[in-house]
């Protein structure tokens, strides 16, 4: 049976990784409007790094959050026997 609770610890660790990198990249188009607050940038920034290549994040995410549990489903069952 599928642990649906660290499935779903494990997606969401795994797309916030990969968000990362374009979070905290620089050449976002709101870095050379000299009138945008901080605020404005970070939520630019926010938005566009979950929102950068979603589908592939959510495919990857989703892959190895089954093979995660999937082997940690077998071990907790190999060690009870």
């Amino acid at each position: 049976m599928v642990n649906t609770k660290s499935f779903m610890l494990v997606f969401v660790s795994v797309y916030l990784l990969m968000s990362l990198p374009s979070m905290l990249g620089i050449g976002y188009v709101i870095d050379w409007i000299p009138e945008a607050a901080l605020l404005q940038k970070l939520k630019g920034y926010v938005i566009d790094g979950f929102t950068h290549n979603s589908l592939f994040k959510i495919v990857f995410s989703a892959i190895a959050s089954g093979i995660f549990t999937f082997f940690s489903s077998r071990r907790i069952a190999s060690h009870s026997d």
